[in-house]
């Protein structure tokens, strides 16, 4: 046991801290109105740069999201550097209709290929969002939808920034969704990371002989 010592009249029995590899997991909110709009005009297509960097992530899990209606989206083609016509929601009155979030370099989700020519395309998706009424917003909640957790092995070394695009299924890579402002959409994700610490014990005091 460890050795007690009196602290002015209080016996006191210090332990010794127990060094770990913890798990941290950290909240990040983002906003698309936060992005530099001078570069990134439109919220469906942007980079967003974040607080800090984080090291060492293993996962990130989306907790909530929240879009504006999907009767006022647009699209934009980039290879006219214009709008589409093309409204890939527009027939959306009765039943779901879902659409896609990218990360670059971070999409660990496969999906299979529209018009089904005996292809696919592996890690293409970061999460998946659906809709439900034409007119209402999109609100994703991890305890009422489909848990969406991605895992990194190994570990991610280092994370800054976000480059996000909004597409539907059919939506090539020349093309992406967006809403004008000031409608605006926002996400939050939980960042799990590694780090080198001490176990949860080690701030008290304990005369187990472990601790010594």
């Amino acid at each position: 046991m460890n050795r007690s010592f009196d602290y002015n009249g209080v016996q006191i029995a210090p332990s010794k801290p127990v060094q770990k590899l913890v798990r941290r997991s950290r909240i990040l909110h983002v906003d698309s109105g936060d992005r530099d709009v001078n570069f990134f005009q439109r919220n469906g297509n942007f980079t967003v740069y974040l607080p800090r960097a984080y090291e060492r992530v293993i996962g990130i899990n989306i907790k909530d999201a929240e879009f504006p209606s999907l009767s006022s989206v647009k699209v934009w083609d980039v290879s006219l550097n214009a709008e589409a016509v093309t409204n890939y929601f527009s027939n959306a009155t009765t039943d779901p209709n879902y659409f896609f979030l990218e990360i670059h370099g971070l999409n660990m989700s496969d999906e299979t290929v529209y018009t089904a020519d005996r292809s696919a395309s592996t890690n293409s998706v970061f999460g998946k969002f659906v809709g439900g009424k034409y007119a209402d917003p999109v609100i994703y909640n991890e305890s009422s939808n489909a848990h969406q957790d991605i895992e990194f092995y190994p570990a991610l070394t280092k994370m800054d920034r976000l480059q996000m695009r909004l597409r539907s299924h059919k939506m090539t890579q020349n093309y992406y969704m967006f809403w004008d402002s000031p409608s605006e959409w926002s996400i939050s994700l939980e960042i799990q990371t590694l780090e080198n610490s001490f176990d949860e014990y080690s701030t008290i005091e304990t005369r187990l002989g472990n601790r010594s």
